[in-house]
């Protein structure tokens, strides 16, 4: 009994701080707000999940409507984890309409389970394969991708979470005792405090970063260095380079970029390249240049590396951009 009451105790503390971070990401941080917006969305899914266990646990039976939110929430994980990846690799990413058929299976097994009760297992297993799907193609495109832009150190945290987060919920799926959920909510009130805490420890996540607290020349010289001295073609270049060549400790450099450009420094350096290729497109004497040696002078290293950052960018390749851009002069030229 004693051991009940602190799991209890130990879970709901967990779903509160979970809480914390929906309310933190939704209401307050307001940085960038799609990509805030996901991630608060995407702790709330979590609180979803994790709330139907918990209340399982304690009175060993649920109703239909939260059987249907936890499923709601279990269903959306995937989803929105992606568009988290998805939006934080590419800020000029707008949201479409076609977007929302990633939730469509979500909705359906709310709906049909809160509603007619009943396929409660089988929706449950589709989602545990379906979060399966996201987790492989996330770590195919944003966590093992061999090119200039990957995953900082918060989302390979956060990936890896998801993927013991979806081993929890298996285990609990297969075991289908008391014993079972017992040690899955535990586990998975673990995850949610090591993410709480993981989080606390990122500046990127929790803490707003400003331009209040840094020198006005460091801020000069670093837009410099990117905008008038072009820095960016230079192959392979590393923030620790970066720092170097203008003189300034890393930390300051980061913390600097990221108030300046609101992006990580792989995806400034990547950022400008791309525009850089953009202006060179957009003229009549690049057009028989390959695009290859164009991304290779503003100092990508790899063909693939380029291709990949250029889409992020543009959501187009680069020849489709050319092609675009040269029916507009066109046009305007017929005017």
């Amino acid at each position: 009994m004693t051991i009940s009451i602190a799991l209890i105790i130990f879970s709901s503390i967990a779903l509160v701080t979970c809480m914390f971070m929906v309310t933190y990401f939704l209401f307050i941080k307001k940085e960038h707000k799609l990509i805030d917006l996901s991630l608060g969305l995407l702790f709330f899914a979590i609180a979803l999940r994790i709330s139907k266990s918990i209340f399982y646990y304690v009175f060993l039976e649920i109703s239909t409507e939260g059987v249907g939110l936890g499923f709601l929430g279990f269903a959306s994980i995937g989803p929105l984890l992606y568009f988290y990846f998805k939006l934080s690799q590419n800020n000029n990413y707008k949201l479409r309409l076609k977007d929302s058929m990633h939730f469509i299976f979500a909705l359906t097994g709310f709906i049909v389970i809160t509603f007619f009760d009943t396929f409660h297992n089988n929706f449950y297993l589709g989602a545990k394969l379906q979060l399966a799907i996201y987790l492989i193609y996330i770590g195919r495109y944003y966590i093992y991708i061999k090119n200039d832009v990957k995953a900082g150190p918060w989302h390979n945290v956060l990936f890896y979470a998801m993927i013991a987060l979806l081993g929890v919920l298996t285990y609990q799926y297969f075991t289908a005792t008391l014993e079972g959920y017992t040690y899955g909510t535990a586990l998975a009130s673990l995850i949610i405090y090591a993410l709480f805490f993981i989080a606390l420890k990122s500046p990127s996540v929790i803490k707003k970063t400003t331009t209040t607290d840094l020198p006005q020349d460091l801020l000069n010289k670093i837009s410099i260095a990117l905008e008038v001295d072009k820095i960016y073609v230079q192959p392979s270049i590393t923030l620790a380079q970066f720092s170097e060549a203008i003189e300034t400790p890393t930390y300051l450099v980061s913390k600097a970029t990221k108030a300046i450009y609101k992006k990580s420094f792989p995806e400034i350096i990547n950022s400008f390249r791309i525009k850089e290729i953009q202006k060179k497109l957009s003229l009549s004497e690049h057009v028989n240049d390959k695009v290859e040696d164009l991304a290779y002078d503003v100092g990508f290293n790899t063909s693939s590396a380029f291709y990949n950052a250029f889409k992020k960018e543009t959501s187009m390749s680069p020849r489709a951009y050319q092609k675009m851009i040269h029916q507009k002069d066109f046009q305007s030229t017929m005017i």
